[in-house]
């Protein structure tokens, strides 16, 4: 019963990590677009990776993780404020081009499905905030990090719900891809890189 309790905890945590949609939601969405179900899911499973390692992390070093990392605020926020606007910049460049052209191959995300699993990898794991959360939700649950199947059962449960959301995200932007054509996919590139950018601006804001 502990061991399903963990798992349960695990995963409304992980839920409530990755519910809100942010820059990586919407990258995930856009994802889906541009290369399908199938070929989006490594980046779902990129997000997933760096929920469950750094929840790892926080069971492992326990309350201490938390302080240690926000000690280095605002570095960590503003080099994640530069790399999403890096990123969100080029997709952004590749759909105006792909607009003024009238194609739809430069609006594809390129790179096999490895690189894009290592490029979420580091854009996720750029943002130490996600250590800090589970850092501090843990100190008040840690009755389920006492015991080794529990603590195995709260971060399968944090993975679980993590995995799920991004695949989820990443259906939601494929099913449009079948629905609508070339010219919507270019304007979603368009319009969902801009915000990117303009919420990488916000992260520097927020740091300074």
């Amino acid at each position: 019963m502990d061991v399903l309790l963990a798992l349960l905890a695990g995963s409304v945590a992980g839920l409530a990590l990755a519910a809100p949609l942010g820059a990586i939601g919407i990258l995930l969405l856009q994802e889906g677009v541009t290369r399908g179900l199938r070929r989006g899911l490594a980046a779902a499973a990129a997000v997933a990776t760096v929920d469950v390692s750094y929840c790892t992390a926080a069971v492992a070093a326990g309350v201490l993780a938390g302080p240690v990392v926000s000690g280095w605020t605002p570095w960590p926020q503003l080099l994640g404020g530069v790399a999403v606007i890096a990123l969100g910049a080029l997709g952004l460049l590749q759909g105006l081009r792909a607009t003024s052209s009238g194609g739809v191959r430069s609006t594809g995300r390129t790179g096999t499905s490895r690189q894009r699993y290592l490029l979420f990898l580091g854009l996720t794991a750029i943002n130490p905030a996600t250590l800090v959360y589970f850092a501090a939700i843990l100190t008040g649950l840690n009755g389920f990090t006492e015991s080794g199947p529990t603590a195995v059962a709260f971060i399968g449960g944090v993975g679980l719900a993590s995995f799920g959301w991004q695949a989820l995200l990443v259906a939601l932007g494929a099913g449009l891809r079948r629905r609508t054509g070339a010219s919507f996919r270019r304007w979603t590139a368009i319009v969902g890189n801009g915000l990117i950018v303009a919420f990488g601006v916000a992260l520097i804001v927020q740091a300074v």
